[in-house]
């Protein structure tokens, strides 16, 4: 009896130096992080209170809460906006691989594969052909089971979600603004000579190119990519007056367009190989001088991701 009173203290002296631990450490509320990262991506509580479908005020305290916990302010307030404070970047860092890890342990759970699985989000501009962005795939995948995941669209709001780490990597056409961006890497791929291309019909224009595309439709990229630039520029350099039919970013879209034979397009060669082996298109001329240029762009981040690295010293593409 006495014995089974001492095993009893014992254990009432463990429960109490438990609790006394446990009251010394600090908890991070995953819901906080979460509300967090929204309101830092959105950049602001209203939009944040939007997609979570959470009342303003209720995030606000969530956010006061988080920073009381943490010990920082994570956002300065200046003129109704908000401004993301150096400790709420490296926060937001950690916050983003948090949310990242619960999201594949949900899908590990849901698969019931119950391994960790290499996975890896790739942001590419919508300029940039599909046939590059289908061997970068290809090269990932060849690396071994590693799952892939393509986002396109601007390069502005790329370029925020790699800094930010919702995206590893980018594939863009022109490299990484200087001093836009701390701890953000460029890598060129290559460069590559950009050409015209129409259907059959236009084939009459090659004999006098570059003269012959004197008030022809011209189907262009948008005016926000360096490429359209650099059309702009050798269309006024050669005083060549054309009929612009429409601006389309994506690559894929301005070929069908070409097929159907409503304009001519300057593209690298690469991008419309298989059209051009169809005969849907053809080699109208070169534009002198003109390139377009592919890089690799990375973030440092805490927590490396191995196949990113893989990618920025071996992916290569033979353009």
């Amino acid at each position: 009896m006495l014995q089974s009173n001492i095993d009893i203290l014992y254990k009432y002296v463990d429960i109490v130096r438990l609790n006394r631990y446990t009251a010394k450490m600090k908890w991070l509320n995953y819901h906080h992080l979460l509300y967090f990262k929204t309101i830092a991506t959105e950049g602001s509580i209203s939009k944040a209170s939007q997609k979570l479908n959470v009342g303003q005020p209720a995030l606000s305290a969530q956010l006061k809460t988080l920073e009381e916990s943490l010990g920082h302010r994570l956002f300065e307030r200046k003129n109704r906006t908000l401004i993301i404070t150096p400790a709420g970047k490296a926060a937001l860092i950690y916050a983003n691989e948090i949310y990242n890890k619960g999201q594949e342990l949900l899908e590990v759970f849901h698969q019931q594969s119950f391994t960790e699985k290499l996975h890896i989000n790739i942001g590419a501009l919508d300029s940039i052909p599909k046939s590059l962005i289908t061997k970068m795939i290809e090269f990932t995948r060849g690396l071994g089971d590693i799952q892939v995941k393509v986002l396109e669209g601007r390069g502005d709001e790329l370029l925020r979600e790699l800094h930010s780490h919702q995206i590893d990597l980018l594939i863009s056409n022109y490299s990484a603004p200087a001093g836009s961006y701390h701890g953000v890497y460029s890598r060129a791929l290559g460069k590559v000579q950009v050409n015209f291309y129409g259907a059959k019909k236009y084939k009459k224009l090659i004999k006098t190119f570059p003269e012959s595309l004197n008030d022809q439709p011209i189907i262009l990229p948008t005016v926000h990519s360096k490429l359209r630039e650099d059309i702009d520029y050798y269309f006024n350099n050669k005083k060549i007056f054309f009929e612009k039919i429409a601006e389309v970013q994506d690559t894929s879209v301005q070929k069908l367009l070409a097929v159907d034979g409503e304009g001519l397009i300057a593209v690298p060669e690469f991008s419309i190989k298989g059209s051009v082996f169809e005969k849907e298109l053809f080699f109208i001329g070169s534009l002198e001088n003109v390139f377009e240029e592919f890089w690799l762009i990375s973030a440092k981040r805490t927590i490396s991701n191995p196949v990113v690295s893989k990618l920025m010293k071996n992916f290569k593409f033979t353009f």
